[in-house]
Order: C-alpha cells, then sequence, then structure tokens
C-alpha cells in the first residue's frame, strides 16, 4: 500500500485497487480498475479479479491509543512491543522447516530435468508462495489484532538485504551459506506490506524507520556496538550497562522508540513522513543521532 500522505502532509485515503504480478503466474492481462476475467495459461485456471476501494477517514495523531515497534528476523519472524511493554513474538522455526522442504524438493525437480518434474515444479513452486502469503497475512492479523488502534514502527528494509547478508565466497563455512538461504528464502518485505495495508482498516498505521543499528543500541543508555550482542546470540548484553533482554525484544524497541519520535513530530507539525527521507545524507546523519539519545523505560511515555 502506497504511502496515504502525499508531500509529506497527512490526507484522506482511498485503498488502491489491488495490480497482480503476472510474470510467475502467466495471466495474459494486467487488472486496470474494472471487474474482468483472466487467464492463466501456466495453471490452466481462470480467475475473476474484482477491485474494491475503500473510504477511510484523515488521520490523527490521537486517534492511536499506543506506539508500537515491529522487529523482523529469522528466528523471529516478528517481535512486536509496545510503550506499555506489551509484546509478542511470532516464531520462524516451523515456517522456515516447511519451506527447507519445499527447497530440497524444488531443487531435486529441477535435477530431474524432465517434462513431468517441470509440471510438478509449477505446482510445487505455487504452493510455496501460497504457504508464504497465508504465513505473512496471519502473523500481520495477529500484530494488528494484538496491538488495536496503534501507531506502528517499521523497518525501512530497503537494501538492508545488502548491507547484512555476507558474501560466500569460496571458503565460506556451510553455516554461512545455509543462513543466507534462509533469509532468501523468507519474504519480509511481504510481510511488512501486508501490516501496512491491513492497518488502516483496524485503526492503525503503519511508518518506516530507520533500521541502523536498532539490534546493536541499549535501549536504556544507548550504548551502540556491535559486541552488545555476544556471538550474535539471542540475547542482547550491553557493554556499557549491563542491560540484558532479549535481542530481538531490544530491536523492537528501538523500533518504537523512534516511531513515537515521528509520532510526536506529527502531532507537533501536522507533517507526517511515511518513509525516513535517506537521499540527504546530513539529514539522516542528524536523524540518526537524534535516535541516539533516546531512552526506553516503563513509563517512556505514561499518556499517548
Amino acid at each position: 500500500m502506497a504511502c496515504p500522505h502525499a508531500g509529506g502532509r497527512a490526507a484522506g485515503r482511498r485503498r488502491p485497487a489491488a495490480e497482480p504480478e503476472s510474470d510467475s503466474c502467466g495471466f495474459t492481462e494486467r487488472l486496470r480498475g474494472s471487474p474482468c476475467l483472466q487467464a492463466s495459461k501456466v495453471r490452466k485456471q481462470y480467475f475473476l479479479l474484482v477491485p474494491l476501494s475503500m473510504e477511510l477517514p484523515d488521520p490523527e495523531p490521537t486517534a492511536h491509543k499506543q506506539v508500537v515497534g515491529v522487529d523482523v528476523g529469522m528466528r523471529y519472524f516478528a517481535v512486536a512491543s509496545s510503550t506499555s511493554n506489551k509484546t509478542l513474538f511470532k516464531s520462524g522455526k516451523a515456517p522456515l522447516r516447511k519451506a527447507e522442504r519445499y527447497a530440497n524438493a524444488r531443487k531435486s525437480l529441477q535435477q530431474k530435468g524432465t517434462r513431468s518434474a517441470v509440471r510438478r515444479l509449477v505446482a510445487l513452486s505455487g504452493r510455496e508462495r501460497r504457504f508464504i502469503a497465508e504465513t505473512n497475512h496471519a502473523i500481520a492479523a495477529e500484530i494488528l489484532s494484538r496491538f488495536p488502534n496503534a501507531f506502528i514502527g517499521v523497518e525501512e528494509l530497503t537494501g538492508v538485504r545488502d548491507r547484512t547478508e555476507r558474501r560466500s565466497r569460496k571458503g565460506s563455512s556451510e553455516k554461512t551459506r545455509k543462513a543466507n538461504r534462509r533469509r532468501s528464502r523468507w519474504s519480509y518485505a511481504e510481510l511488512l506490506s501486508f501490516l501496512a495495508y491491513k492497518a488502516p482498516l483496524r485503526g492503525s498505521m503503519v511508518v518506516k524507520v530507520d533500521a541502523h543499528y536498532t539490534s546493536q543500541t541499549c535501549p536504556r543508555c544507548g550504548h551502540c556496538s556491535r559486541d552488545n550482542r555476544p556471538q550474535k546470540g539471542l540475547m542482547f548484553v550491553c557493554e556499557s550497562c549491563g542491560y540484558q533482554l532479549h535481542a530481538d525484544l531490544v530491536g523492537s524497541r528501538n523500533v518504537g522508540l523512534r516511531a513515537l519520535v515521528v509520532r510526536q513530530d506529527w502531532a507537533a507539525t501536522g507533517c507526517l513522513s511515511c518513509t525516513p527521507d535517506v537521499s540527504d545524507a546530513e539529514t539522516k546523519a542528524e536523524r540518526l543521532k537524534r535516535y541516539s539519545e533516546l531512552r526506553w523505560s516503563p513509563d517512556t511515555s505514561p499518556r499517548l
């Protein structure tokens, strides 16, 4: 869903009609805003596509009763926490195990290369896409159900894979290669897009914040270091103040604090930007410096 605020200023929102992808499914035409019947040559099926538009009220800062941060990752697909210490953990262990089975089956069929194997591969790919989409839909719906009428912050993930993924060189360990495969197997951008388009229907709103150092910064004292996560494990241990917490929960709290800043700026200026401006290096550096001054406490924002 596109940002509902043109030019950085709050405005009324209209849900745009969805436009299905045609490359992977073999659709012969695209939806252009009116009901139509489409055929998929690959699947040998017909689809009736009906667009839906909904009028939504103008968003207001005071309409959201809580601020929530959402951190995504491999061990836990989503960890959400509010400024009132309410949390939600969605494990990725079972879904990734099933995705691994799909990948192994796909690899086996690709190696066979027979005509029947290709047909099975097409069907398998469709089931895999639907499984990932269904899981992401369920996670997004549960977050919105757990945190109603919320101002939700998520990480800006554009280019994050290039920044964080280790390159698989000739001497790379099997553990590194496996981690890269698992990371690329799941669509985190799809999960966040589902969350963004469902949120207005639940009286919530999703904004993006900078993802830099959210898992390395102590929410209590502000100390930022890679060594705050010993051996990149599940526990966050601050070198400076000794603060200890689940690493993904630390990430979600830092995202929530940054979303709180965005909400406060919106309330003060009347202007809202749904995505951080990364084109200006100085503006970005100033924004990150401001984030480094944020501190978490149970009474971070007692009254929203």
